[in-house]
């Protein structure tokens, strides 16, 4: 079913806003002010989705080139950077308002760091068919139809060269696919892979694409749909320096991915800590990213996190650095916080997208002396934290925006939060 209508407005999920007799829209590709066909891929009773098909009127703000023309992992490929940009803003201070009933004023100016295009130190990319049949590149939006990734500028020119021979190398070996994991160093040097077979895969189509990708990667793991290993080759870890430091990465892994923003984020973070000497709780922690800057900040840092794999990564970071006055806790931050007494001078929170949650947001003030700092990559779990942590006597001091996340509606963001001094 195709419907032709008149975009107004941008929801914060990135589609376009269309209100018609059969309820709102929200169309994918489309930009305010477009006259566009959309075609409906799913209707509820007051509200539609679809995909615009054909712009009859084009927005000035359309982007141009072959990015534009179609990217399936960026669903903002069609929108121009510096307007992209003024539209996180203004989404994410609506976003603030309408679930966290949180006012502009404390946000400040929100400047939004721009990123260039090949930031992506990390990428997830699906996989479909044997054989000659096999394709290697992104889901279509609300779908699980696999398209090329190969015109995606958030990736870097050296990844995507790859992804030809990433593709023959899965059909070569005659696995069954569901997806595969890159992880690469900022100077797209040395690369790492990690592939998880589908259902069905067996030992000898994993032996044979390990060794299929082992020429394309300087190391290669192979899992099954368990997570058990099947198949490895090469490294199984590279290094990653980040702010005068150097950490250690796997395919398996979260680590930030924008590569030209990486080093800027932590050293805001440090910057905002910079207080007097003190403890630091650095909750979500993960493989160690904002510790080491903490660490030369004089702190004593204790990191949360509850991912296995991370902690060992951590405790390698730690042993490297020499670093005595860091501890790595492996536990939910929740349980941490629940059965550790005592307060921390700065506490560090770098939750995944769901967030906090109400129960650890309604905790941390508790265990906070003077700041909180909130790294998020999700502005709605943010709000609901956010007005948690404001109720619990906390006050937005300070706001920063990052595009991580170029090319897409995402956005990454820095909040300051410190004890309330009012009567």
């Amino acid at each position: 079913m195709n419907r032709r209508v008149e975009i107004s407005g941008l929801a914060p999920t990135g589609e376009g806003i269309a209100r018609s007799a059969d309820g709102v829209g929200f169309v994918a590709g489309a930009l305010p002010g477009e006259e566009v066909d959309a075609e409906v891929v799913e209707a509820r009773r007051r509200f539609w989705k679809g995909r615009a098909t054909r712009v009859l009127r084009a927005s000035p703000d359309r982007a141009v080139g072959a990015h534009a023309r179609g990217c399936a992992g960026c669903d903002w490929a069609h929108l121009g950077a510096a307007k992209a940009r003024e539209w996180k803003r203004t989404l994410f201070l609506e976003t603030m308002e309408r679930i966290g009933r949180l006012p502009a004023a404390p946000f400040g100016e929100l400047p939004v760091a721009p990123s260039p295009a090949g930031y992506r130190l990390r990428a997830r990319f699906h996989a479909a068919g044997r054989g000659s049949s096999a394709r290697v590149g992104f889901f279509a939006p609300r779908t699980h139809r696999v398209e090329p990734a190969g015109s995606c500028e958030a990736l870097g020119d050296g990844l995507r060269s790859l992804l030809p021979k990433i593709e023959a190398a899965v059909g070569a070996s005659g696995a069954a696919v569901a997806e595969i994991s890159t992880v690469e160093t900022p100077d797209a040097r040395s690369r790492l892979a990690r592939a998880v077979l589908a259902a069905g895969a067996d030992r000898r189509e994993a032996h044979a694409l390990a060794s299929g990708l082992a020429p394309l990667f300087d190391g290669v793991v192979v899992v099954d749909v368990a997570g058990s290993v099947a198949g490895r080759q090469g490294a199984p870890r590279i290094d990653i320096p980040v702010a005068g430091r150097v950490l250690s990465a796997t395919a398996a892994v979260f680590f930030q991915s924008n590569r030209f923003l990486l080093d800027r984020l932590v050293r805001d973070v440090a910057a905002r800590a910079a207080l007097p000497a003190g403890r630091v709780l650095d909750a979500f922690g993960g493989v160690g990213l904002f510790a080491g800057a903490l660490l030369d900040a004089g702190h004593a840092v204790t990191t949360v996190e509850a991912d296995s794999a991370a902690v060992e990564l951590a405790l390698a970071a730690r042993t490297r650095w020499d670093a005595p006055d860091w501890t790595i806790e492996r536990s939910a931050v929740l349980d941490f916080v629940s059965r550790e007494a005592g307060a921390f001078d700065v506490v560090v929170v770098d939750p995944p997208r769901a967030g906090l949650g109400l129960r650890l947001a309604e905790a941390l003030p508790g265990r906070v002396r003077q700041r909180l700092i909130y790294v998020s990559c999700d502005p709605a779990t943010l709000a609901r934290d956010l007005a948690a942590l404001v109720d619990r006597g906390l006050s937005i001091r300070e706001a920063l925006l990052y595009d991580l996340f170029a090319f897409t509606h995402r956005v990454e963001a820095l909040i300051v939060l410190e004890r309330d001094s009012s009567p």
